[in-house]
């Protein structure tokens, strides 16, 4: 017999807890840019992300009200608009990492750390979201199926 928690995670998913990732899994994740988040790149290399205001009557009497713009411009730095444009959903955590590592000629563990914070950071922010194992073509392939 499982515990209460076990038992309870059966009936009610809300309260699963998501599976940790190891060190090697969370390396091999590819993030992956929010479709909806526009972002360019100036002739200095700042890159510049444009995140949408929430469309709902409220949002939009708000903005109205207090003239806010329809996005809201982040932009981000040397490196992490470095970062930002590896994370395309083709290069690995790991790849970044390395990226990082090379450019800037820090050590790799502190290159894990502060790529690691950055990009959740991103996350939590809904900027960027994770595909964990392969690679997304297999994915679609298989789920097709």
């Amino acid at each position: 017999m499982g515990s209460l928690y076990t038992i309870a995670a059966q009936y009610l998913p809300f309260i699963r807890k998501k599976p940790a990732l190891s060190r090697q899994q969370a390396l091999k994740t590819r993030p992956i840019r929010n479709p909806l988040v526009e972002w360019t790149k100036d002739e200095l290399g700042e890159v510049s992300v444009f995140i949408p205001r929430r469309k709902d009557r409220i949002a939009r009497i708000l903005c109205w009200l207090f003239r806010a713009p329809e996005k809201r411009e982040i932009v981000l730095g040397e490196v992490g608009g470095f970062v930002w444009e590896l994370c395309d959903g083709e290069h690995s955590v790991d790849s970044i990492v390395s990226a990082i590592t090379n450019r800037y000629k820090i050590t790799r563990r502190e290159a894990e750390a502060s790529v690691g914070v950055y990009l959740k950071m991103l996350a939590d922010r809904k900027l960027l979201g994770f595909r964990v194992g392969g690679s997304g073509k297999k994915n679609e392939q298989t789920s097709r199926k």
